[in-house]
């Protein structure tokens, strides 16, 4: 019995220094993950302050590639410049109602996207960089992101956005990207 004891004294404070020694860890994963995602209806919404919009969304679906879309995003933040450069990156995701998340394309792909459906004059700006460009508190900051998405998503997409400051809180809005036929 004598020894059950001292097992289970053991036992607890191995728990407790395992405990002290991972709280700091414990707390930055609580603060770099989304918990509060806050759903809008609307095509626009706020967060901490800043709009956030979608200015345009565009999608094409390849013959080669009949089960996948192609979509560009150009996202609008508008702020204070000041505001917009603490927020340090952006965490920018299109999800679905299954729970599926699709990040932007951030390689050669993905500027060949932008390049094929964008505009001409859009800048090739993504959402880091659009944080540091902000000119004014009236100009909203313009960036363009590109993705790869299942084509039976695409009547079902949220633009999820957060940044790094502004964990654990993040927004959702509804994205219907304009069905574009290949060039």
């Amino acid at each position: 019995m004598r020894t059950i004891g001292w097992l289970m004294l053991t036992l607890a404070f191995l728990a407790a220094s395992v405990l002290l020694v991972a709280w700091p860890d414990l707390k930055e994963l609580m603060h770099a993950r989304i918990w509060n995602v806050s759903r809008s209806d609307d095509n626009e919404t706020n967060l901490n302050g800043v709009r956030i919009f979608i200015d345009e969304g565009r999608a094409m679906i390849l013959p080669a590639m009949d089960d996948r879309a192609l979509i560009y995003l150009r996202l609008g933040l508008q702020g204070e410049p000041s505001v917009l450069e603490s927020w340090m990156a952006c965490d920018i995701g299109l999800t679905d109602g299954n729970g599926h998340t699709w990040r932007p394309l951030i390689n050669q792909a993905g500027l060949e996207i932008i390049d094929m459906l964008g505009a001409d004059s859009d800048v090739d700006d993504n959402c880091d960089q659009s944080l540091l460009f902000a000119t004014s508190a009236d100009a909203p900051s313009l960036s363009v992101q590109a993705f790869l998405v299942p084509v039976g998503a695409l009547n079902d997409l949220r633009l999820q956005f957060a940044a790094m400051t502004t964990r654990p809180d993040a927004v959702s809005i509804p994205f219907r990207p304009v069905l574009r036929p290949p060039a």
